[in-house]
């Protein structure tokens, strides 16, 4: 990190209205919370030079299903503390995350489908980790 450009925590707001919202997002998430009723909020590190991620999250309620390809990265209580919600978690094609650097991701199902979420989520963004330019 060069010192021309410290490191400042941003919050960003994700709707509860059952739609994937994409940000671009420095390192985290870092915190999630639900101070206003229909928004989860969730704090993380700007974008830098040194990182960039793009992410996609949607929101869900307590029983309900998670959409094919999410994965579970955080809860927070409603106000009131009636309604619980879930942040999910949304893979993105790296050529949408990257430009048009593409990276061939294997993974063997195993038949545990949260299990499988998380194992490709760290796939995913230990390749958008890292820069293009690294690899020149």
């Amino acid at each position: 990190m060069s010192p021309s450009q410290p490191e400042v925590i941003h919050r960003y707001e994700i709707p509860v209205d059952d739609q994937n919202h994409r940000f671009t997002i420095g390192q985290g998430p870092l915190h999630f919370a639900c101070r206003q009723e229909g928004v989860v909020e969730f704090w993380a590190y700007a974008p830098t030079s040194a990182s960039v991620l793009v992410r996609e999250f949607t929101v869900v309620g307590t029983g309900h299903p998670l959409p094919v390809g999410t994965w579970h990265v955080g809860t927070v209580i409603a106000p009131g503390g009636a309604l619980v919600w879930h942040v999910l978690e949304q893979a993105l094609p790296l050529q949408e995350a990257q430009g048009e650097t593409r990276v061939e991701v294997r993974v063997e199902a195993s038949g545990d489908s949260a299990q499988l979420g998380r194992e490709v989520g760290r796939i995913v963004c230990k390749a958008r980790l890292r820069r293009p330019e690294e690899e020149a």
